[in-house]
């Protein structure tokens, strides 16, 4: 299976308040392809995530806010590394329980436990690919406590 494959089986990674989602890859009446995900020419694996917010009342969930960027996911220093897929599988773990524990918090306290800076967070924030140039994560549950115990990665999640 290709990177480009693994990455995408990951989505959509969604709560009730919250999604990241891939964008399908499209072309433009010039002929340039957008969105998806893909291996650039200089090596990086790169693809357009969209994060959306969804106000929740009872059971009718209505977007709030939708944000689209294309992102670095993989830099080109790490395509080789054989330590991408635990990468992508911490990942994603450490996305759905800081989207718990926000579901948590706002369940318990109201919406205003959800943080202004979640309020205002682009999708890159989401994916810290930076992560990889850290040499002690080698399994996906190091990758996921990598990414949660500090708050320059995913920790600002946290409630």
């Amino acid at each position: 299976m290709s990177l480009v494959e693994a990455f995408s089986q990951l989505f959509p990674i969604s709560s009730p308040h919250f999604s990241l989602e891939l964008t399908d890859e499209s072309v433009d009446s010039a002929g340039e392809t957008w969105g998806g995900c893909k291996v650039t020419e200089d090596g990086r694996l790169e693809a357009t995530v969209r994060l959306v917010v969804w106000d929740v009342q009872g059971e009718q969930r209505t977007m709030r806010d939708i944000k689209e960027q294309q992102v670095t996911i993989v830099a080109a220093a790490h395509l080789d590394d054989p330590r991408v897929l635990a990468y992508f599988e911490g990942l994603a773990a450490a996305l759905d329980f800081a989207f718990a524990r926000i579901d948590e918090a706002i369940a318990d306290r109201g919406p205003a436990a959800a943080t202004d800076r979640l309020e205002v967070a682009m999708p890159y924030e989401f994916l810290p690919g930076d992560v990889l140039a850290l040499r002690r994560p080698q399994t996906a549950e190091d990758f996921q406590d990598a990414l949660l115990t500090n708050r320059k990665r995913l920790g600002w999640l946290l409630p």
